[in-house]
């Protein structure tokens, strides 16, 4: 008999398919990245290492919650696609202080990414702190909140 979490894994397998939220290659075979994904700073300038991200471990999350502007049916671009979070350098307003327009901001890729994974990650922190203190559902966790220090995803550099 299989483990909760593989049973979870078949399903999310199960339900992604049968929904159609996949990536389709031309002869029609599912195309879903299981390891890890480096993400690498598209900045020339990039202070810190890639991250090396666990994309099977966030199956259990509906496709669109990271890939916010993919259909469902055609092929997922890269997050630095023009338009979407293509800025390599922080926006400034017209003083040179930062901006504080959230849609401009939101195209910086680094602020993308951390706004998204590390408040994901603290999301679920916070969730977890009150299952336990409540102890609804006997204390037990909702999931693995996930890093959210910078040493905790960017690696030294070697």
């Amino acid at each position: 008999m299989g483990t909760i979490k593989s049973r979870m894994v078949v399903a999310a397998f199960l339900l992604v398919g049968l929904l159609g939220g996949v990536a389709w290659a031309e002869d029609n075979q599912m195309c879903v990245p299981m390891g890890d994904i480096v993400l690498k700073s598209i900045s020339s300038e990039a202070k810190r290492a890639a991250v090396s991200f666990p994309h099977a471990v966030h199956f259990s999350y509906q496709c669109q919650k990271c890939h916010h502007q993919w259909n469902t049916e055609s092929m997922i671009t890269g997050c630095s696609t023009a338009g979407c979070h293509d800025l390599t350098e922080a926006p400034k307003d017209e003083n040179g202080k930062p901006s504080k327009d959230a849609k401009l901001t939101i195209r910086y890729f680094k602020n993308a990414y951390h706004t998204m994974c590390i408040g994901c990650h603290k999301s679920i922190q916070q969730k977890n702190e009150i299952v336990e203190a409540t102890q609804i559902q006997g204390g037990a966790k909702i999931a693995a909140a996930g890093p959210t220090g910078c040493i905790q995803c960017h690696p030294k550099e070697e």
